[in-house]
């Protein structure tokens, strides 16, 4: 019997190569209380499509310590000697990727890096609330999305996103952080005009891609400013080539 066992937070391409090694049972540590890559139902989906379907996964509060682990494969196998398979870890860049090494480069803006170590666009997930509606009066609607508050957002910056509704994919520009051009508030908004869309998604669950960093957050004199800066936007994920 094999035993693995950690948070297998974000699921990356480290947790991805020992998942490939098919264990038996998998031991799942609680998560962070902050600063997640994953909640609990995302790496419960995450973890569907990249263990065996043998594999028994076992969500507790502690996982069992090496000598704990070594007696479980004694008891699984007492006719067998225990044995430690090393696995070479997964390196990008020349180091080797870590969940602690993504979270460092979404709080930096580098979201190419952190789909590299990923191995699939950091992804932002949540139900589109009502927002102020101020875009609309400048031809400009956007939607608002509202996520779990232990989710890890991104350094606070205008981002080159994809939005997936109903499985189908939108590309869109997306504000990520407080509105100094409307208010002096400092609550984070996550908010994305979506290019080619025109549906009412209040109330519905949806998905954002958080793919590349345009700019950071900007102080405009009016909405006017703020609806010319985000066509040049536009013209940039475009050319970007994001779907």
């Amino acid at each position: 019997m094999t035993v693995s066992y950690g948070v297998f937070d974000g699921v990356h391409l480290g947790h991805q190569a020992l998942l490939a090694n098919h264990p038996d049972k998998l031991y799942l540590l609680g998560l962070p209380k902050a600063e997640v890559l994953t909640t609990a139902e995302e790496r419960r989906i995450l973890l569907a499509r990249s263990a065996s379907a043998d594999t028994l996964i076992v969500e507790s509060a502690s996982a069992p310590s090496y000598k704990e682990a070594m007696l479980m494969l004694d008891s699984g196998h007492p006719d067998h000697a225990s044995a430690t398979r090393l696995i070479e870890p997964i390196t990008y860049e020349g180091s080797r990727i870590t969940s602690e090494r993504i979270r460092q480069a979404l709080r930096e803006g580098r979201t190419e890096q952190a789909e590299a170590m990923l191995g699939y666009p950091y992804t932002l997930s949540g139900e589109v609330v009502y927002g102020r509606q101020l875009g609309r009066t400048v031809g400009m609607p956007t939607v608002n999305l509202s996520v779990d508050p232990s989710k890890l957002l991104p350094k606070h910056g205008v981002y080159g996103t994809i939005t997936i509704v109903d499985g189908q994919r939108f590309l869109g520009v997306t504000s990520i952080g407080p509105r100094p051009t409307v208010d002096d508030s400092s609550r984070v908004t996550i908010e994305t005009f979506l290019l080619h869309f025109s549906r009412d998604l209040y109330g519905q669950h949806i998905s954002l891609e958080v793919k590349t960093f345009i700019r950071p957050i900007t102080k405009f004199e009016n909405l006017e400013a703020v609806r010319r800066k985000v066509d040049e936007d536009v013209l940039y994920v475009m050319e970007k080539g994001l779907l």
